[in-house]
């Protein structure tokens, strides 16, 4: 793929090898060119910027060698291809009267920037500032220096790089105004304070620079900053301060309320200067989950999302680990969000916590006290937007059972994102991608339970050891508990460990103590009744393998009825769902009970209810 650069110096990169023309008349051609890609340049300007008012004799000639030298980089199609290359290659044409660079939207650097700055354009006259000002601030990083600082500029390309420059001065004001109107004085002063000393004649820059100050209470240094360009305006030009200049100089002298934030809002700062807020549990290592790991990540850093934040919802069978998951995933990803990395639970418990208490403890992280906050959902959910607007904030969301849960707790703009861990499938717009976590394979499953509990155990019975992993349904969660048995209880050998799983009871779970079903214990209690006792019947009644007709006879509810039921046991991951292979069932599909969740149903008590 090849990229022509302009905004800063001359780039000409093929495949990742910079092949940039070191003669400094082929730099001018190829720059003239590239300023006016995909439009004929005629004969007359080419050499107008190369000899200006002095051409030799054999200009045509010598243009046509600086030519056919364009053409020789790698990238550069042969003229003769209809287009220009899908890959993102270029085609140098000659055209009637003069030649023409054909490219694909992004070969160009001044492309790039141009589409990303009308996009923050767009988003600020709909009102979306926090997405206006940071899609405007990726356009400015688009730059690389002043546009061809090292191309000896004819009078064509210099006059269109002082183009470029003053459209890459439009977009900073622009993205500057963004920041003002959220609140982001604070930070702009510094900001703000270097371009004015490089812009000393620049009045919109200071009138930035003194409303920064003023709102940021240092009205003596904002009245200064007005006093120093006036002496520089009459200085070097002779002039006084524009009218809004002066006007806005009146405004600080007077203290005019006209100056703070518009509609009353009040400026939102993180808890701690120079830190951010960063709530989550602590890491732990994964395995098996690399390919997830990488594709969540991807979505969640992507560019693209100027409609609001990315979020990812991610999902999976009891003891799959979405909590561990999306964890160590917000721990990786902390270069990504510079600005905090926050944790929130619904709660483990059958009665989830209301949004608004999650509210609470987000917003007591980031700062604010609970006597505070305000008493009801809705301000406190304004509260935690308006907090997260302009941040680059990963949010994390445990124990979820609702899209509707999470709807208020998303950041607010598109440099933020979310993870959301279910104990059911969730589906909502606002996900950009969802993600069920697969059962580890029998591979894995046994490397995590070697590494976990020391390979000298285990391996005297490895039929033992498969059959303990099958009934844990190759999943981290279940493994690692069983681990955790064994390791309090170093005397008993996995067989020993099968045996107490089969006639075992469950008060260990009560105890808070590690027990391979503590996982569906705790999904079981989120169950609706109805769901509970439908499971119950069926872990002790019904088959491995059943059709809807077959669990309707053991749950005596009629075929639809029981089939929604069996539906929503699958959405859960309590149920694992295929095919309909018996020939007499009238329904597409037949439902399966893992042994996992038949035998911890069985141990929770004898009779059939999961109560």
């Amino acid at each position: 793929m090849l990229q022509i650069g302009l905004l800063g110096t001359l780039q000409v990169v093929h495949e990742g090898v910079h092949v940039t023309p070191s003669a400094p008349k082929v730099r001018q051609v190829l720059a003239l060119l590239a300023l006016r890609a995909n439009a004929t340049v005629p004969l007359h300007q080419l050499v107008e910027e190369l000899w200006e008012e002095h051409p030799p004799s054999s200009a045509a000639t010598t243009l046509q060698t600086y030519i056919y030298q364009l053409r020789k980089l790698p990238g550069l199609c042969d003229q003769h291809r209809p287009g220009p290359a899908e890959d993102g290659g270029a085609a140098l044409r000659t055209t009637p009267g003069g030649y023409r660079l054909a490219v694909s939207p992004d070969c160009m650097d001044a492309q790039r920037f141009g589409e990303l700055a009308a996009r923050g354009r767009v988003f600020m006259e709909k009102g979306s500032t926090a997405e206006a000002a940071d899609l405007m601030q990726r356009a400015l990083a688009v730059w690389r220096g002043p546009a061809l600082s090292d191309v000896a500029p004819g009078p064509v390309t210099g006059i269109d790089a002082l183009r470029l420059e003053e459209q890459r001065y439009e977009v900073l004001e622009e993205r500057l105004d963004a920041d003002l109107l959220l609140g982001r004085h604070h930070r702009l002063v510094s900001e703000l304070t270097g371009l004015a000393a490089d812009n000393p004649t620049r009045e919109g820059l200071h009138a930035k620079l003194m409303l920064s100050l003023y709102r940021a209470g240092r009205r003596p240094e904002a009245l200064e900053v007005f006093q120093r360009i006036r002496r520089v305006l009459a200085r070097e030009l002779g002039l006084e301060p524009c009218a809004e200049l002066q006007r806005l100089h009146q405004q600080v002298l007077a203290g005019d309320r006209g100056l703070d934030l518009p509609g009353g809002r009040t400026t939102v700062h993180a808890p701690r200067p120079g830190a951010s807020p960063m709530t989550l549990p602590a890491d732990s290592p994964l395995v098996g989950r690399d390919d997830d790991l990488r594709h969540v990540g991807r979505v969640l850093s992507a560019e693209e999302g100027a409609g609001g934040p990315q979020c990812v919802a991610v999902a999976g069978p009891p003891g799959a680990g979405t909590t561990a998951f999306t964890v160590h995933l917000a721990h990786r990803l902390g270069d990504s969000f510079p600005d905090g990395r926050l944790y929130a639970s619904f709660g483990k418990g059958a009665a989830p916590l209301p949004v608004e208490e999650v509210l609470a403890g987000l917003l007591e992280a980031v700062g604010h006290q609970r006597s505070e906050l305000p008493p009801h959902r809705a301000g406190r959910a304004r509260m935690f937007r308006n907090w997260t607007e302009g941040r680059r904030v990963l949010l994390v969301v445990d124990d979820v059972a609702t899209t509707e849960q999470v709807a208020d707790l998303l950041p607010a703009g598109s440099g933020s994102a979310a993870l959301v861990a279910g104990y059911r499938r969730l589906y909502g717009s606002q996900f950009k991608a969802r993600v069920d976590l697969p059962p580890l394979g029998h591979e894995r499953s046994l490397e995590l339970f070697l590494d976990a509990l020391g390979r000298g155990r285990g391996l005297d019975d490895p039929r033992g050891l498969h059959t303990m992993l099958d009934l844990c349904g190759d999943l981290p969660g279940p493994t690692l508990e069983a681990v955790g048995v064994l390791a309090l209880r170093p005397h008993w050998s996995v067989r020993q460990l099968m045996d107490w799983l089969g006639r075992g009871r469950l008060s260990a779970v009560a105890q808070q103590r590690p027990h391979p079903f503590h996982h569906v214990v705790g999904r079981c209690a989120r169950l609706e009744p109805r769901l509970r006792e439908a499971l119950a019947k069926l872990a002790w009644e019904a088959a491995d393998d059943l059709t809807v007709e077959q669990a309707a006879a053991v749950l005596g509810k009629d075929g639809d009825e029981t089939e929604e039921m069996l539906e929503e046991l699958v959405e859960l991951f309590l149920l694992g769902v295929g095919m309909a292979s018996d020939p007499t069932t009238e329904r597409f599909f037949q439902y399966r009970l893992a042994p996992l969740v038949r035998t911890a149903l069985r141990a929770m008590q004898p009779a059939p209810s999961c109560v």
